[in-house]
């Protein structure tokens, strides 16, 4: 078989090689640092088998997309096993990672809190040290629904449910722990490239995003490829913190946020004196520019937000009324 690399050449391959046996056959530095690979622009596991004439690209390690695999796998493989190791009662919802980590939404009877992270974190490690295989497997629908409902892992069957697939669904095992997830990939090809990680917190999060939903918990973390890049970023974390201007606000008597108002300001004498003196220093500079100002509603019929786009993107996190004859509205 042919397999086109990115620099315009090309290999020949045994039929039936996947993407570290290409690896192998460039370099054992690359196979060694090798943990997925690119095909025809999309990524796929490293040890997929590999299409004749195919335009291939492996993905390292040390790649930003080889970071963003680990971190996922990290997440699915790894925390998640660890929540279902020390929660017996939990399940599974989903697990994808975001800027500088991941986190994991589940179902427990059990309260999860901030203080319970540390155990999380060693009984992930103990799972990290036996460096298991991950290996995938490819299943129609009714043998992936038959296997989650087994485990009781009824999030996972309606994941499957809502899913535009009927066959292929790709379910990712770990070689030495009873334990498997639903994914669409890709993984490491085993948990030997895991770096340095922390988790950070704990959140709500309602299951598909829908207040109607059961509350589920969130963990978050981080995760770098290793010590040193996961203790720079929480340095910068900590730097940040200090110069948050919710605790400046309230450490200067300037204004303070609470619940009652998410995402709002109470602003106290000195900070609305500032922020006045802020809005006449804006209203000279467009006045002498040449500019006029105006003022639109803050409350607005759903039409409008449907013609902005606003309402197909947004509506889940936009404050909405209705009236008595059924018109919606939505704050500005």
């Amino acid at each position: 078989m042919k397999i086109n690399l990115p620099d315009g050449s090309s290999k020949e391959l045994q039929d039936g090689s996947n993407g570290l046996d290409l690896a192998k056959s460039i370099g054992a530095g690359l196979a060694k640092s090798a943990v997925a690979v690119y095909v025809d622009g999309q990524q796929r596991d490293l040890l997929d088998e590999l299409p004749d004439n195919s335009s291939v690209s492996i993905i390292t390690i040390q790649s930003d997309e080889g970071l963003e695999i680990m971190r996922h796998t990290l997440t699915a493989q790894i925390l998640a096993k660890a929540i279902k190791n020390l929660y017996s009662d939990s399940k599974l919802a989903i697990g994808p990672t975001i800027d500088n980590g991941f986190y994991y939404d589940v179902s427990t009877k059990t309260p999860i809190s901030v203080e319970d992270l540390p155990q999380i974190e060693i009984e992930m490690k103990r799972i990290l040290e036996k460096k298991s295989n991950i290996v995938k497997s490819l299943h129609s629908e009714k043998d992936a629904k038959k296997l989650f409902k087994d485990k009781g892992e009824t999030l996972k069957v309606e994941i499957i449910d809502d899913s535009d697939q009927t066959d292929n669904f790709q379910i990712y095992t770990n070689a030495d722990e009873d334990f498997i997830d639903l994914c669409k990939g890709p993984h490491l090809p085993n948990l030997s490239f895991v770096g340095a990680f922390k988790l950070t917190k704990v959140s709500g999060a309602y299951w598909k995003g829908d207040s109607s939903n059961e509350m589920l918990t969130r963990i978050y973390g981080t995760a770098w490829r290793n010590e040193k890049e996961l203790q720079e970023h929480l340095k910068s974390i900590e730097e940040a913190e200090k110069r948050d201007h919710r605790k400046i606000g309230k450490e200067m008597d300037l204004f303070h946020f609470q619940d009652d108002a998410p995402g709002s300001v109470f602003w106290h004498s000195k900070g609305w004196l500032i922020f006045n003196e802020l809005v006449n220093y804006m209203r000279n500079k467009q006045k002498n520019s040449g500019y006029t100002e105006i003022s639109t509603p803050t409350v607005l019929d759903r039409s409008l937000w449907e013609k902005s786009g606003h309402w197909e993107k947004f509506q889940d996190n936009m404050y909405l009324a209705k009236t008595n004859d059924e018109r919606v509205f939505a704050l500005k």
